[in-house]
């Protein structure tokens, strides 16, 4: 009896190994000692937002943080650590020093951060505010202010609503809202974890997205200018008090500038509609001190390169990226410092392993996807082909996979499938190990709005990862409270430990990801 039940003992505690592979196995150990006990990911996290933070596209501190990723990655061994130039007239702004004051009918100091790429204000400047609301017909808005701008400070949009925070600023998926991701059998158009752009081509309809979204208010802004006015506040309601300036998106070089522009606190601007409402004028006074400039040489994607060892599939390569540019009045902690410092941490889990990858693990870090994928979209058409046209480079044919990781600081939970059904076994057998950390949650659903969607464009099998959303959408998302106290060092060790198990298991296998019909 003795003897059975040791048998058995062994046999119940072999079942996960053998069902993966003794091998698999040994070499996940080393990753997740790796990953878990010797992480690094935090002080990542805190050199790329706290040192190299913010990094908009185009700067001279996205540049500086930049090479301070190729010299790290250099310093860990990888085999290759190189930049690749993506944008010639992609504008570099900063800002100097700006204020933004009511001082009539009494005085109030305004919440603010300006827009990227608008213009200096050239000295102090003070006159009353004007409230213009939202209106489709701009013709009509040009009917009723022509000739009434002049020297007035303007404040665009509509009141936000109430908001007495009754909701968490902060949640994790619950089971609910997984299982109902799970049970989908069609990726578009409604994805009940995150945003999703349904059936449209993002990629070939992008320049008619973004001018129709991005940069829908630049005639607005020109009549604007055209008037005299002195500058514009906005807002968008994110309570409480938090700034939400994002940009202008006026980032190329040919682009007009609009006149100097703030994003104010919901709360500022419902005092200031409310003044206006009741015929009492506040008087603004600000001063925006800011430098545009053009170094084509800032404009670049980090690489770094693990080389394949097989000398049949080392010309094949698994990717795995993130977007590196962040928004301006923060330090780009979870957008998207963190994606950037779990794949950094991946690439340095897998070479401290001592692993050799049978096929080459590229690792990119994209400029410019906050401008509409402008890094990630040139990588694709140099190596790949260009948008809208049927010929391919063979380069195309040899990456087996894109994992992306841009949606915050939340652990992960699992993956988009982006509509592949193929890699659902391939997946459900990868993420088998690290099940008792629950990110083995997988969803036909597609997700978009980031890099991964240029890899799908070209039929790579490219995939986002499902993350707890934390208060990305509430708190930090493009706004000045967009910092390191917003990362949670459990779910940045996790993120990184089983990417870099995926990439590498992908690296491993037989045969390339299987890809769409």
């Amino acid at each position: 009896m003795k003897t059975i039940f040791n048998a058995l003992l062994v046999g119940y505690f072999l079942i996960p190994i053998c069902s993966f592979g003794q091998t698999n196995s040994q070499e996940l150990a080393k990753i997740n000692t790796q990953g878990f006990q010797k992480s690094q990911v935090m002080s990542l996290i805190a050199d790329l937002s706290d040192v190299y933070g913010p990094r908009l596209t185009g700067t001279d501190q996205y540049f500086m943080a930049a090479e301070w990723v190729k010299q790290t990655m250099e310093n860990w061994g990888m085999d290759k650590a190189y930049f690749e130039n993506y944008c010639q007239d992609c504008m570099g702004w900063e800002v100097k020093s700006f204020n933004v004051e009511m001082v009539a009918p009494a005085y109030m100091k305004i919440q603010a951060y300006p827009y990227a790429w608008t213009e200096s204000s050239n000295g102090v400047r003070e006159g009353e505010l004007v409230w213009i609301e939202p209106s489709p017909d701009l013709d009509k808005v040009k009917e009723q202010w022509a000739g009434k701008l002049k020297g007035k400070t303007v404040l665009i949009g509509s009141a936000p609503n109430q908001n007495m925070l009754f909701d968490a600023l902060s949640t994790r998926l619950t089971e609910e809202e997984i299982e109902e991701a799970e049970k989908s059998i069609h990726p578009a158009p409604v994805n009940p974890l995150g945003p999703s752009a349904g059936n449209v081509n993002l990629i070939e309809d992008l320049e008619i997205i973004f001018e129709r979204f991005m940069r829908k208010d630049d005639a607005f802004f020109a009549f604007l200018k055209a008037e005299g006015a002195l500058g514009i506040l906005g807002t968008t309601p994110f309570f409480p008090g938090i700034i939400h300036p994002s940009g202008t998106y006026n980032f190329r070089e040919s682009d007009e500038k609009p006149l100097p522009y703030f994003a104010i606190s919901p709360e500022n601007f419902g005092k200031l509609s409310r003044l206006t409402k009741r015929e009492v004028t506040p008087k603004i006074k600000f001063h925006l001190d800011s430098e545009l400039y053009l170094k084509p040489e800032n404009n670049v994607n980090v690489f770094a390169e693990i080389a394949g060892s097989d000398p049949k599939l080392k010309d094949e390569v698994v990717m795995i990226g993130a977007h590196f540019d962040s928004w301006h009045p923060a330090s780009g902690a979870t957008d998207n410092g963190a994606g950037s410092a779990v794949m950094m941490e991946a690439m340095r889990i897998i070479k401290a392993s001592g692993l050799k990858p049978k096929r080459t693990i590229r690792m990119a870090l994209w400029g410019g996807e906050e401008q509409g994928y402008v890094g990630s979209l040139a990588y694709a058409e140099q190596h790949f082909g260009k948008v809208k046209e049927t010929t391919r480079k063979k380069e195309v044919e040899k990456i087996s996979a894109y994992l992306n990781m841009d949606n915050g600081a939340g652990q992960m939970r699992g993956l988009y499938l982006q509509g592949n059904e193929a890699v659902k076994p391939v997946f459900e057998e990868m993420l088998a190990p690290y099940e008792y950390l629950d990110v083995n949650h997988l969803t036909i659903q597609n997700t978009n709005m980031t890099d991964h969607d240029v890899f799908d464009y070209y039929n790579i099998p490219g995939f986002q990862i499902i993350q707890d959303r934390l208060n990305y959408s509430t708190v930090t998302h493009h706004t000045n409270l967009d910092a390191l106290e917003y990362v949670p060092e459990r779910d940045m060790m996790i993120n990184a430990t089983v990417i870099a198990a995926l990439v590498y298991q992908i690296a491993e296998r037989e045969g390339m990801m299987p890809k769409k019909d």
